[in-house]
C-alpha cells in the first residue's frame, strides 16, 4: 500500500508517475481499495485531463485498458524550471554578458506578446485595454483595470515571473515596454511585486498620435 497522507487521487497520480501505466485492478491492489472506488477517481481524473487511457494487447486473452499520466498530469509534479532559468541567467550575468542577458529577456517578452498582435490591431484604445486585461488574465497575472477620475490604473495581483524578476528587473522593463508598444500608450510604474509590494501597479496614458 502507498503509505502517505495524500488523497486517493494524488496517490493514483503518484502511482502512474512511478509505474508509467497501470490497470484499475493494479491500482486497486496497490492502494488496497475496491476497483469501484478507483474507477470513480479515474473518471474524475480523466475528466480533468490529468490522465489518459489506451487499450494494451495481452499475450493471452482480451486487451486491457491501461491508464497513464496526460501532460497536465505530468505538470502536477514539481519541476525545476524556475531554478534552472535563474541559474542560466545568473551564469550569463557572472560571465559579464549583461547586454546579451538584456537582449534575451527583451526578445522573450516580445515573442510572448507577438502571439497577441493581431488581437490589438485595428482596435480602439478602450478595446485594447480590455484585450490587455483578458490577455493578462489568461497568463495568470490576475489583472484589475480601473478608471479613477480620468486616470487609468492597471494592477496585476499576481506575477508568474516574480522570482525571476527579483533577480533580473530587466524583465519588468521588457514587459512594460511590450505592453506600451501594443497599447500605443505610456505606462508609469507605481508599485512592483519584484520590489516587495503586494501587486504591480501602473497608470496608463494613451499616446497622442
Amino acid at each position: 500500500m502507498l503509505l502517505n497522507t495524500k488523497s486517493t487521487k494524488e496517490q493514483i497520480l503518484s502511482l502512474l508517475k512511478v509505474n508509467g501505466s497501470m490497470t484499475i485492478l493494479e491500482m486497486a491492489h496497490e492502494l488496497e481499495i475496491t476497483e469501484m472506488a478507483v474507477r470513480r477517481h479515474i473518471q474524475t481524473l480523466e475528466r480533468d485531463k490529468l490522465i489518459r487511457s489506451e487499450m494494451k494487447k495481452q499475450t493471452m486473452g482480451r486487451p486491457s485498458k491501461v491508464y497513464q499520466l496526460a501532460q497536465q498530469g505530468e505538470d502536477y509534479f514539481p519541476k525545476k524550471y524556475k531554478e534552472f532559468s535563474l541559474e542560466l541567467l545568473q551564469g550569463l550575468k557572472e560571465a559579464g554578458q549583461e547586454q546579451l542577458l538584456q537582449e534575451i529577456l527583451v526578445k522573450n517578452r516580445e515573442k510572448h506578446y507577438e502571439q497577441y498582435k493581431s488581437e490589438f490591431e485595428g482596435k480602439t484604445f478602450s478595446e485594447k485595454l480590455n484585450q490587455l486585461e483578458k490577455m493578462q488574465e489568461h497568463d495568470g497575472y490576475m489583472p484589475k483595470l480601473e478608471n479613477q477620475d480620468g486616470t487609468i490604473h492597471f494592477k496585476e495581483l499576481n506575477c508568474p515571473l516574480v522570482e525571476v524578476a527579483k533577480e533580473f528587473p530587466q524583465i519588468c522593463q521588457a514587459e512594460r515596454e511590450s505592453i506600451e508598444r501594443f497599447l500605443g500608450a505610456e505606462l508609469t510604474g507605481i508599485t512592483s511585486m519584484a520590489e516587495g509590494h503586494s501587486c504591480c501597479h501602473y497608470t496608463i496614458q494613451e499616446k497622442n498620435n
